[in-house]
């Protein structure tokens, strides 16, 4: 069965392995892959093991092309930026790699860009990952069922409807001011100059979307303090409620690790 994409979402529809997978379980090892890429020891091999596993699971989803063009995207530019700037100039600097007029490029800085631009990569592909295989209605329907409140459940959520409908808008007004013979294709400087008529249309647009949303949302009685009811049901398990506990507890034995000094540790 191709996969599609909802409207007005990231989320792309699938019956692999990981759509079922509870929300909250999901959201917990994207909370899982952030502690221990920046907490566990071993310096890059944890965010490089967890990468490798967050391409395999995106891959058996069959979400890894969607995965793949977003990750490059993000990451290219700071990359772009971060390996000369840390190449040259990080203050650890002292073997270097290759020398021209006085100006040498540092194999500590490349090391460390590497191993921050790693980080970064594995954080970023279990986040698309969870974007694209949980839909924003789930979310926040199993955050209710967790015990909080609709409003909070709600600020989480709805910033994954929200940036859908705003690069909807984006596309829309590009459309409209080409008919109108402005022209947005070109190189750099003509896609820059581009974004000057784009960007007042898109906040106010935005700004009246979020107040029809408030509206929309007092009518079905949002802020009613009855206890409601919904005909959505995102099923969960015990054993996957005790997987979401065994993971938050090592986020808590790797954040330990990481703030108690070594010493203290070692005995």
């Amino acid at each position: 069965m191709p996969l599609q994409t909802a409207d007005l979402s990231l989320f792309i529809k699938g019956e692999s392995c990981l759509h079922s997978v509870h929300p909250l379980s999901k959201l917990t090892y994207v909370l899982l892959t952030g502690v221990a890429v920046y907490c566990a020891p071993g310096g890059y091999l944890p965010a490089a093991i967890l990468l490798g596993i967050n391409l395999l699971l995106a891959a058996v989803s069959g979400i890894l092309l969607q995965v793949w063009k977003f990750s490059w995207r993000t990451l290219l530019p700071l990359a772009l930026f971060m390996i000369p700037i840390h190449g040259f100039l990080n203050p650890d600097n002292h073997t270097v790699l290759i020398s021209f007029h006085g100006a040498g490029l540092y194999l500590e800085g490349l090391v460390f860009a590497g191993r921050v631009l790693l980080q970064l990569a594995a954080v970023l592909s279990i986040s698309l990952i969870f974007v694209f295989t949980t839909h924003p209605a789930d979310l926040i329907t199993s955050l209710t069922q967790a015990g909080l409140s609709a409003s909070f459940a709600y600020i989480l959520g709805s910033p994954l409807l929200l940036l859908p409908a705003m690069r909807e808008r984006a596309k829309t007004i590009q459309d409209a001011q080409r008919a109108r013979g402005l022209g947005s294709d070109g190189g750099v400087i003509k896609r820059i100059r581009s974004m000057a008529p784009l960007i007042s249309p898109l906040i106010l647009g935005a700004f009246a979307e979020i107040e029809q949303r408030a509206i929309a949302l007092e009518l079905r009685g949002f802020n009613s303090a009855r206890s409601k009811t919904s005909l959505r049901v995102v099923p969960d398990s015990a054993t996957q409620r005790a997987v979401r506990k065994l993971m938050l507890l090592v986020c808590i034995l790797l954040f330990i690790y990481k703030i108690v000094p070594y010493q203290y540790v070692s005995y």
